[in-house]
């Protein structure tokens, strides 16, 4: 008689899938202005800093936003958090595709940009309680490939469905498609392991659970966070990877059409290069910080940023040289962000991951509202992006070198205890 075989799938792991097809459904909509810009430039006839702020729109409600996401995400049930904001983000999606003029894309725009804001912080903060320690830099890898992937297959899809049937229905089907994020959420998603009487995943057979339970996230206050160092300098950092990677990602396409001159098609197949190179880049650089650490390879991630953008800078016309060097670029880009999410685990208190993230993305909100401002202005002022991208690269290097001065690892604060 053949023994039956009884399989067991820890909840983490529908907890993962959830959150990938969230964060790939969240960003396939954010990034997509991007792609669809050079239509939605002739259609509501505004100039490139008039196109730059209606990106920073988005990013102005998200910085407002996510802050206190990240305070709320610790205290509140976040299922309840992200159902709410999914149904947000499907409002402001749909609003878009009724834009008429630049004030209606801002504010609509502007409302998207409010509904993602619940979309990775408290998104990779319930993921980072469901897994061990070791395991937190390939998982975060992984679930942050699932954005690139999103970002891949509108450079591919885009233009053929601008060209049929116009952008505005391509607004409609993300607005579809982020109401059904609700219901999934709703049913699968559960904030802690402890809702279930579970431990991480990772971490089942290393510990007592009674160890394993984080301290009450609502002892460690915001003074703990603002005098650790690490916070301020990786903040810093921060705010100049964003502005490195929305000078870059906003413009690139519509830089190969409108200056380089490249059939819209093919242009928007720069996007889907730095997003299918990411999907390797997502996956082995946050595995590899597992061995040698956030630090080495935060710095690795920024330096090759500034690096590959110099290599766009100089292919000029040249196609295969451009597209290698937006791949190498879409390599690095798609790394940065799992490795910013777990250093905040790492460099200051695991306990208030949340709040962590939510004081970064002050500093990420204020360089990805930069961006696309200064990158149009300049480029009106001088008539190409050319000036525009170099500025990303010296924020890429100065990014880096905001590392070196980050400790290997913050104390923890004294009334926390597990």
């Amino acid at each position: 008689m053949i023994p039956s075989l009884k399989i067991r799938i820890h909840w983490a792991w529908v907890i993962f899938l959830v959150s990938f097809v969230t964060i790939f459904t969240t960003y396939t909509i954010r990034l997509s202005y991007g792609v669809l810009m050079p239509a939605m430039i002739g259609t509501l006839k505004i100039s490139k800093v008039q196109a730059g702020a209606i990106a920073s729109s988005f990013f102005i409600a998200y910085a407002v936003f996510s802050p206190l996401l990240g305070f709320w995400v610790d205290r509140f049930n976040a299922r309840k958090l992200i159902v709410l904001f999914c149904c947000i983000l499907g409002i402001g999606a749909f609003l878009m595709g009724t834009s008429r003029s630049l004030f209606q894309a801002c504010l609509f725009y502007g409302l998207v940009g409010v509904g993602s804001s619940a979309m990775w912080i408290p998104v990779v903060t319930v993921v980072q309680r469901w897994f061990g320690e070791m395991r937190r830099g390939r998982i975060l890898g992984i679930l942050s490939s699932s954005f690139a992937l999103g970002y891949g297959i509108l450079g591919l899809t885009l233009p053929a469905l601008v060209g049929r049937y116009g952008w505005p229905v391509c607004w409609f089907i993300f607005s579809g498609c982020a109401f059904a994020l609700a219901p999934l959420n709703w049913a699968f998603l559960r904030a802690n392991p402890r809702d279930l009487n579970l431990r991480p995943w990772g971490e089942e057979r290393l510990l007592p659970s009674s160890s394993l339970s984080p301290g009450d996230p609502r002892k460690v206050r915001y003074k703990d966070l603002l005098l650790l160092s690490n916070v301020w300098w990786i903040g810093i950092a921060y705010f100049l990877t964003s502005l490195t990677a929305y000078l870059m990602i906003t413009f690139l396409v519509t830089y190969g059409t409108m200056e380089l001159k490249f059939p819209y098609d093919q242009a928007a197949k720069l996007a889907s290069a730095i997003a299918f190179s990411g999907l390797l880049g997502s996956f082995l650089i946050p595995a590899l910080s597992d061995f040698l650490g956030r630090k080495k390879c935060l710095i690795l991630v920024n330096a090759f940023l500034a690096f590959s953008i110099l290599g766009i800078v100089f292919a000029g016309n040249h196609w295969v040289v451009l597209l290698s060097a937006a791949s190498l670029f879409g390599f690095f880009y798609a790394a940065a962000w799992p490795m910013y999410a777990a250093a905040a685990a790492d460099f200051s208190f695991r306990e208030a991951t949340g709040r962590v993230l939510g004081f970064w993305t002050l500093f990420y909100g204020f360089g990805a509202i930069l961006a696309p401002v200064l990158g149009g202005y300049i480029a009106d002022q001088t008539g190409t992006f050319i000036w525009s991208f170099l500025t990303a690269a010296g924020s890429g290097l100065a990014a880096a070198l905001c590392f070196l001065p980050v400790k290997k690892k913050s104390p923890r604060p004294q009334n926390i205890g597990l």
